[in-house]
């Protein structure tokens, strides 16, 4: 073969070469192009789907949603409780989630969890919430750490970011110590779940700042430990007032002899806590409720049961009508305005600026109608220096009326949570 056919065969063979290398690269960048349009409108599609998916919370909390969406929560402990307030925030649109845990799914935990079955048994708690967040919200950012609470490791579990808000969900009275006291010191907003155990009535069910808990043994030992801290206030727990005769089970005959063996970790409770599975996931949806809506800018003002007591509401607002009728002017207040009122004051008497049993609602201008802008809180004795027209009002308790007032206006027509 010549030189001149020997060329040409050769330029021919690179020229289809090249032709067909030119194609596969304009064949691979078309194939980018759709894969990016298609990913850009696999994104879209998401975007819209979400909005539908939540159109129920962004039409109750309208552009405050963002607060939520945009917010780090953090929860530990995902058994019982914990379970239904992870799948109670990622519902509600939290796109960033940690939660931390160091248990098992075991057979007995399945009446009161909430998305664990039986082929989850054995398996890691937090592990099992990946495929559940993944196929409820794509978009949540879910971080798991299997590990159980110290006083050693507490720095190290908070290591991906100061979250703006923490709710426990333990029920070790050691790690909810370590868990406090760090919030309490790094200024991080955190609930605690008390006793979800052993309760069966959910009208029971309170939101209280610790200092203010009550008929729960958890909240009392936290209490009590927290005082060594010099922590006595500043954070709320949902506990239950609710008092029956349910008893931890006695040891296991074989426990008896040598009951730390059997201890998952050193210290934690051995003994078992008889639990009716609905109430974990009550007490779950009122520390969820409450984040969510501390989150939005609009925290609910939670009454503890014992203060509501309607029949001493009654006889207040009977002796507000008798004093609307004798200075001849309108009543313009109902019950649920004398809780907001009552709520403002704390307990506190206006005149003596600290809490005073019983409390009279009391007409401050007996020309003006009774509103709750014009009604105080007294003690006994200071309402019947005012009856008396013998009260004498100085600067300093008119401007403590007017942050009452301040307090009274925020409230009123808030809902009420009880």
């Amino acid at each position: 073969m010549d030189s001149k056919k020997l060329y040409f065969l050769v330029g021919l063979t690179g020229g289809i070469f090249l032709s067909f290398l030119g194609q596969k690269m304009l064949q691979r960048r078309d194939n980018k192009n759709k894969q990016s349009q298609k990913q850009n409108h696999s994104q879209e599609e998401e975007e819209e789907l979400l909005k539908e998916q939540l159109v129920r919370n962004i039409q109750f909390f309208g552009e405050a949603q963002n607060k939520i969406a945009n917010s780090h929560i953090m929860v530990i402990g995902v058994g019982g409780v914990g379970s239904h307030v992870v799948s109670a925030i990622s519902r509600s649109g939290v796109k960033k989630i940690t939660i931390i845990d160091f248990d098992r799914v075991t057979l007995s935990s399945l009446n009161r969890h909430a998305i664990a079955t039986r082929k989850d048994v054995g398996k890691s708690k937090v592990e099992i919430f990946t495929d559940f967040i993944a196929q409820l919200n794509k978009t949540i950012k879910l971080t798991t750490i299997e590990a159980y609470i110290t006083p050693e490791n507490i720095d190290t579990l908070f290591q991906g970011g100061k979250p703006d808000y923490v709710i426990d969900c333990v029920d070790n009275i050691d790690a909810k110590i370590s868990l406090i006291t760090h919030c309490v010191k790094n200024q991080i907003k955190i609930i605690v779940c008390c006793g979800a155990g052993m309760k069966c009535d959910p009208t029971r069910i309170q939101i209280r700042d610790i200092s203010e808990s009550q008929n729960d043994d958890l909240a009392r030992a936290i209490r009590m430990r927290l005082k060594k801290f010099d922590i006595r206030t500043g954070f709320n727990v949902v506990y239950s007032t609710e008092v029956n005769d349910k008893q931890l089970l006695p040891l296991q005959e074989h426990q008896k002899g040598d009951p730390d063996k059997y201890r998952v970790m050193p210290n934690y409770r051995l003994r078992i806590v008889p639990v009716f599975g609905c109430m974990p996931a009550l007490f779950a949806q009122a520390l969820s409720a409450y984040v969510l809506c501390d989150i939005a800018g609009c925290p609910p003002i939670t009454l503890c049961q014992n203060d509501i007591k309607m029949p001493y509401f009654i006889q207040q607002m009977q002796l507000l009508a008798q004093q609307a009728k004798k200075n001849n002017v309108e009543l313009q207040i109902d019950i649920e305005d004398l809780v907001v009122i009552y709520k403002a004051y704390n307990g506190f008497c206006l005149v003596k600026d600290k809490k005073t049993r019983p409390l009279e609602f009391i007409q401050f201008d007996k020309l003006q109608d009774i509103t709750p802008n014009n009604i105080i809180l007294l003690s006994s004795e200071e309402a019947k220096k005012h009856k008396e027209g013998k009260m004498i009002y100085s600067q300093i308790i008119l401007e403590r009326k007017l942050n009452y007032e301040q307090i009274i206006q925020k409230n009123l027509g808030k809902r009420i949570f009880i």
